[in-house]
């Protein structure tokens, strides 16, 4: 190979691969600490499913996301410093749909009376009521429902969103994946959540949508020195004290430490290693947004539906979401139908999506309104899915091999479905760990993989 034609090399501290919002994070705290710091995404905006993007001039997200008031402190007051008054203490105003009728979500004492048909109420109690008699050993996710909220809950809600969501039935989901989704999975934690816990009353969000969070992110890290580079694959990497790393841009990247919150399976093509093949299967997301001549769809901001004759499980307003720049006389209804890459929903065109979004709000009794236009998004890869033994592919998320000087994190990199306050978490970790000399504190990112698999999803 001749001189010119030989790939540029680059050396930093931190060489980060994913740039969605646990990359972003680990970036910038990266670049606060004074390290060099690279981060590598393939695709051609950073963000992830967290980023935003316009539908006739309107902010929307992919699909709907808040923040929530349980997030740690440091994480709080790091969103707060990033975008100070934009980001929004805003009210929820969700709805659950139940026996074709509607129940406020998250859940209201006057709404459960006034709202919730009669005789499912009746056997809600009694389900409750008799916890302590039921002994189901926790195989299952549906065991983790029966045992703690009993038949109703899982026949009327968990069940049918279950299968909605991951495209198998409860029984043959892993009872880990429940507790990881979870949060309110006994008596007492209902009435505590329903009663007494006035944070699930609010949630947080930014005024330019959700996507101004990894914006914010990611103008900050770069003001601080840090490298953003779109558009670019890891082609191999050579693990070691000083892994090397080639790029499909030609260049050839020296980091004390990579930081990997791409998909595994990128990594071990990236290594070569064979062995590191295996992969949890992941359920996809279709994503139809609805332009409708209205101001104002409903006041609500998400409507929940767990009915398996209605193709989308979540269908949100983003304009609800904020008091933001948005267009008059129009909004935009985000439509979330969960799917499997490949499969008759992922490939329908814009207009048959549409006819099973519409078709959808009929049977929910919503309102019929003209619609302006509409847009798709796919998301490949969305949520894990975790089968019990015999069932599907092994229980629980396999570790991988220990790769010198690479650390896996994040949504990807760990095959899970936290939060965004999460993983920006992990983000901020991960960089705790790596000392000034650009060492790794092993022993210390094992106390945080701890702590990170006790994270539980709020709704």
């Amino acid at each position: 190979m001749s001189p010119e034609c030989k790939p540029r090399r680059d050396e930093v501290d931190v060489l980060v691969v994913g740039g969605g919002p646990c990359g972003l994070s680990a970036t910038y705290a990266a670049a606060r600490r004074g390290l060099s710091v690279e981060v590598i995404e393939a695709s051609p905006h950073l963000g992830g499913m967290a980023a935003s993007f316009s539908v006739r001039g309107q902010r929307v997200d992919y699909g709907s996301h808040r923040l929530h008031p349980t997030m740690p402190p440091h994480v709080r007051s790091l969103l707060d410093d990033l975008m100070g008054p934009d980001l929004q203490v805003r009210p929820r105003n969700g709805r659950l749909r139940l026996r074709d009728r509607w129940v406020a979500f998250p859940l209201r004492v006057s709404d459960l009376i006034t709202s919730m048909p009669p005789a499912l109420a009746a056997a809600s109690a009694c389900d409750l009521l008799t916890r302590p008699l039921r002994r189901h050993p926790a195989v299952s996710y549906a065991d983790v429902v029966l045992s703690g909220l009993g038949d109703t809950a899982l026949s009327e809600f968990h069940g049918p969103m279950a299968h909605k969501l991951w495209g198998v039935p409860a029984e043959q989901l892993d009872a880990s994946l429940a507790h990881k989704r979870i949060s309110v999975r006994s008596p007492s934690r209902l009435a505590k959540t329903i009663l007494h816990r006035q944070t699930g009353r609010t949630f947080l969000y930014p005024r330019l949508g959700y996507g101004q969070i990894v914006e914010s992110l990611a103008h900050s890290a770069e003001a601080l020195g840090a490298r953003l580079t779109i558009d670019t694959t890891v082609r191999s990497l050579a693990p070691g004290s000083h892994t090397v790393v080639e790029l499909s841009d030609q260049r050839r990247v020296e980091a004390r430490r990579v930081l990997w919150t791409a998909p595994r399976t990128a990594l071990a093509t990236a290594t070569a290693a064979p062995g590191e093949t295996h992969s949890v299967p992941m359920r996809s997301l279709v994503l139809v947004y609805l332009v409708l001549p209205v101001n104002r769809y409903t006041e609500f901001d998400a409507h929940y539906v767990p009915d398996r004759e209605v193709a989308f499980s979540r269908l949100s307003e983003p304009r609800n979401y904020r008091d933001g720049p948005d267009p008059g006389e129009q909004t935009v209804l985000c439509a979330e139908i969960p799917a499997n890459t490949g499969d008759h929903c992922w490939t329908a065109g814009d207009d048959e999506l549409a006819a099973m979004v519409t078709d959808g709000m009929a049977r929910c009794d919503l309102p019929e309104v003209p619609i302006d236009g509409i847009e798709v998004r796919r998301l490949p890869s969305v949520y894990p899915v975790l089968m019990i033994p015999g069932t599907g592919n092994p229980a629980g998320v396999p570790e991988p091999s220990e790769t010198q000087g690479v650390t896996l994190l994040g949504r990807q990199g760990l095959s899970v479905a936290d939060n965004l306050h999460h993983v920006i978490d992990m983000g901020l970790s991960a960089i705790d760990c790596v000392g000034d000399d650009g060492a790794w504190d092993a022993s210390s990112w094992a106390a945080h993989r701890e702590r990170f698999d006790g994270f539980v999803v709020e709704d």
